[in-house]
């Protein structure tokens, strides 16, 4: 398990020597890497490489940018960075124009950088710049060069013969065959197996993300003959609790998240049917080539009913979910970034590629042109994406929704309004309307007499208030219920004539403020290769289609009707794309056993990791393809293998041959999940709800800004304090804010793909469970259950219930069984002697002391959720 403290990381790389720091920049984590390539470089290609690199005509200032070195020895005014002190950092006080001196960009090359941005470089600063780009180096390195394209992640799968065991005992499966193979190589033995209690409970969260019950403990693990683990395994697969877990994985890569994000933080009141739909998708066990489908161009897809097409609608609510920059008030900027957040999150989630990194510029290391990523801009940027919200300021780039039928009618998962309430709104909308009216005409009047001191804040909150109850008032019945309805995307119509489209993109893109009274790519179209990636200097037009190299021989057919999306989801999902299966199988291995046989799942660019097994590797995403993409057969092929039963004991002599357990030779300690953790605190004492809620808090609550109400919306101190008795999956999803009980614990940014989580261990974990009132009331009610139960055995007829010295004494006789209960409830496994022990001495000096029964128990309690054989998996 691989722990990162980043505050720590921060200090100890502000006093490093230069030497040092670049020998540390070259071990970045993938996190590292990918929040430099998607936050940093892309902003510092646009906006200060024309003035600030080694092509510049004149470099300002003697500093330069595109590289490591220069960044850090600065220029004329000295270093442009002080890592982990923004404050400090020249850099970051040009961008918030803090010094009138220090202007970055330019007053005279445009406006000040978005607040997301400069809070994006702050962030990096304070974490320590990590920067991938080497040395004195300028990054340069041919896209098409035939060692990128010799690149094993490019080439088909291949099918291997398993290799033969030595000991031919050991193998359950393939899988085992090629890992014992592995590991003889190297002189290593595979680790004993696990005993049953720890095989059923990783097991029980692995495959549901809750804790093994009393009865599968029995009848699994602790019977003097228990049941075979083949049973269990498929009871579990054909459970409800699986699609949930393995829906939950999948809603990271997603980057699933129920508000817009960035600068106005708006709610997406349906977000809640993608995740649904995931779910029951894992639940059926659909084909991961048509779960890819789906996602990217479900709305294109033949159905055979109207459910069928509205099923295959939300899936494509995977592109609408992405984070908005609401605020942005050029149009086109607009689009052009909504494009590229879905190229960005599909590239990553199904083939493991960052072809946006290509925005600006051919991919540095990868054999991906910016020609390549244009031609899959076009594709977007001809797809109308409907995540609906009233927008930013004004309504500006506010969307509509998709409307379902009326079978996905659910009154409980939206806000209903009474009849009174909807005619007070369209009173409210016609006098604001009215208001509108005498604004414009009043501007319109201060004009023509020649008044330029001309305030507009009053129109702006006029309109503004003005979407927000059209939006609402769209969204409802007549009866006030609201209309089912669906984050998605569309095909945009067909223009008329595609050159003089480009003609009007360039025109209006290059004139000052140009593109705001006109749509912006209102019609399919093929997108120009923008200079630098700046919408004001567009290049040569480049048709929609598939990125070139990566694509091979496929071809796409476009017809002058279509975004191309269908023909792109159908390449992607393709058994002759060598990534997808590939990527898809090793996200799956990585949950189950805790790192990919790649390790950086999101990236399997030259840049990423290497294959600890190839040809495992290729076997597995092989069979998954012959197995017709099912991932319940490949989780099941997983978890019976001898290689997921086995030990995650140290063993010193191994370690030293394979630290990092490349090879296999143990299974590994993991840290459980913010869910798992939350949800096992639930089942344990008995709270846990397994049904699945209708909608989301977010849905009831209503449209609006995240932590603002005003004719709707949730506060903040809502969220942060969700506690509701379902799942932790349904629980409010918004970016930017989140409930405290999976924001303390690692939470996945839902902000970008995350493949794999990161793992820290903060003191502010620690003091959630010995706090937090949610904890203390779920620890009660666990010491009442326990405690219960107890009395009840010892007093079959129930008359010593009450709070009596004599049930106490009763109690005190019980308090070894007591400990074995909670632990059983808690650890899913009996308490070992020692803690036994500790327990016992506690519990009676507490007694001694005359403390309450249950805050005696809780205690127990709290203390075992707080231990590492809780939080962990071993």
């Amino acid at each position: 398990m691989r722990i990162q403290i980043l505050t720590v990381a921060s200090f100890a790389l502000c006093s490093l020597s230069p030497l040092e720091w670049s020998v540390a920049q070259d071990s970045l984590t993938r996190e590292q890497q990918r929040f430099f390539e998607a936050k940093i470089r892309p902003v510092l290609v646009q906006h200060c490489y024309e003035c600030h690199s080694s092509e510049a005509d004149e470099v300002g200032g003697k500093l330069l940018l595109d590289s490591r070195a220069g960044l850090r020895s600065g220029g004329e005014s000295g270093p442009a960075i002080m890592p982990g002190k923004p404050a400090s950092s020249l850099l970051l006080l040009a961008m918030k124009h803090s010094d009138p001196k220090l202007v970055m960009p330019p007053e005279d090359s445009g406006s000040k950088l978005p607040p997301d941005v400069i809070a994006d470089f702050e962030a990096w600063i304070r974490a320590g710049a990590p920067d991938p780009r080497r040395g004195g180096e300028n990054s340069k390195k041919e896209y098409g060069s035939e060692e990128a394209k010799l690149w094993w992640a490019w080439q088909p799968v291949k099918s291997s013969t398993p290799p033969e065991a030595g000991d031919s005992a050991w193998p359950h499966n393939d899988i085992d065959r090629y890992v014992l193979a592995g590991l003889t190589a190297a002189k290593l033995q595979p680790s004993p197996d696990a005993d049953r209690v720890t095989l059923v409970r990783r097991l029980a969260f692995d495959l549901t993300g809750l804790p093994p019950t009393e009865s599968v403990l029995e009848r699994f693990a602790l019977a003097s003959s228990p049941e075979p683990l083949e049973k269990l395994v498929d009871q579990y697969l054909e459970s409800d609790q699986y699609g949930e877990r393995m829906g939950r994985r999948w809603l990271d890569v997603a980057r699933y998240a129920e508000s817009t994000g960035k600068d106005v933080n708006v709610a997406f009141t349906q977000a809640w049917r993608y995740r649904d739909y995931v779910i029951d998708a894992f639940n059926s066990d659909m084909p991961y080539d048509d779960f890819v489908v789906e996602q990217l161009a479900g709305d294109l897809r033949k159905s055979r009913s109207k459910e069928e097409a509205a099923r295959q609608t939300i899936a494509t609510g995977f592109l609408a979910i992405g984070a908005k920059g609401l605020g942005e008030q050029n149009p086109r900027q607009f689009a052009v970034d909504v494009a590229d957040e879905q190229i960005d999150t599909v590239s990553q989630a199904f083939l493991g590629v960052t072809i946006a990194c290509a925005r600006c510029h051919d991919h540095k290391f990868d054999p991906i042109s910016q020609r390549d990523y244009t031609a899959l801009a076009g594709v977007f940027l001809s797809t109308e994406t409907h995540f609906g919200t009233t927008g930013g300021v004004g309504g500006r780039n506010r969307s509509t929704l998709l409307e379902l039928p009326e079978a996905y009618q659910d009154p409980a998962a939206s806000r209903e309004y009474t009849s009174a309430q909807i005619q007070q709104m369209r009173a409210r909308r016609d006098e604001l309307e009215s208001q509108r009216r005498e604004y414009i005409a009043e501007l319109a009047a201060q004009r023509r007499r020649g008044e330029t001191q001309i305030r507009q804040q009053n129109f702006v909150q006029i309109q503004q208030q003005l979407v927000q109850i059209e939006t609402t008032l769209a969204s409802l019945n007549t009866d006030g219920s609201g209309k089912a309805m669906a984050l998605g995307v569309t095909d945009k119509t067909a223009a008329k004539s595609t050159g003089r489209l480009q003609q009007r993109f360039a025109q209006f893109a290059q004139a000052p403020g140009g593109g705001r009274n006109f749509a912006a790519f209102a019609t399919i179209v093929d997108s120009p290769q923008l200079i630098r990636g700046e919408i004001d200097k567009p290049g040569d037009v480049v048709p929609r289609g598939l990125p070139e190299f990566l694509a091979g021989t496929a071809k796409a057919k476009i017809d002058d009707d279509e975004s191309g999306r269908l023909q792109l989801a159908n390449w992607i999902a393709s058994q002759r794309n060598p990534l997808t299966a590939r990527v898809m199988v090793n996200r799956v291995w990585s949950w189950l056993l805790g790192q990919g046989l790649v390790k950086s799942v999101d990236n399997f660019g030259t840049t990423g990791d290497l294959p600890t097994h190839p040809q495992l590797l290729d076997h597995l995403a092989q069979s998954f393809m012959n197995h017709n993409w099912s991932t319940k057969t490949l989780v099941r092929e997983i978890v019976l293998s001898h290689t997921y039963m086995q030990s995650s004991d140290h063993l010193e002599a191994a370690f030293l041959v394979d630290p990092e357990n490349k090879l296999l030779w143990r299974a590994n300690r993991r840290s459980l999940e913010a869910e798992c953790l939350r949800d096992g605190l639930l089942a344990a004492s008995g709270s846990l709800r397994t049904d699945r809620p209708h909608g989301s808090l977010i849905s009831r609550s209503g449209d609006g800004p995240i932590g603002v109400r005003r004719l709707a919306g949730v506060a903040e101190e809502e969220i942060t304090g969700a506690n509701d008795a379902h799942r932790s999956l349904y629980l409010p999803m918004p970016r930017n804010v989140l409930p405290d009980s999976l924001e303390l614990f690692d939470f996945a940014d839902n902000s970008m793909v995350t493949g794999a989580r990161s793992t820290t261990i903060v003191p502010s974990q620690a003091l959630y469970w010995m706090n937090n009132s949610a904890v203390e009331k779920e620890c009660r009610l666990l010491a009442d259950q326990v405690l219960g139960q107890a009395q009840s055995t010892a007093d079959p007829e129930g008359l010593l219930r009450g709070r009596t010295a004599k049930s106490d004494l009763l109690l005190e006789g019980r308090i070894e069984l007591l400990v074995e209960r909670l632990s059983l409830l808690v650890l899913a496994r009996p308490p070992l002697a020692e803690e036994k022990r500790a327990a016992v001495e506690y519990v009676q000096l507490k007694q001694q002391a005359g403390t309450p029964q249950q805050t005696i128990w809780a205690g127990v309690a709290r203390s075992l959720f707080a231990s590492a054989d809780y939080r962990f998996l071993k």
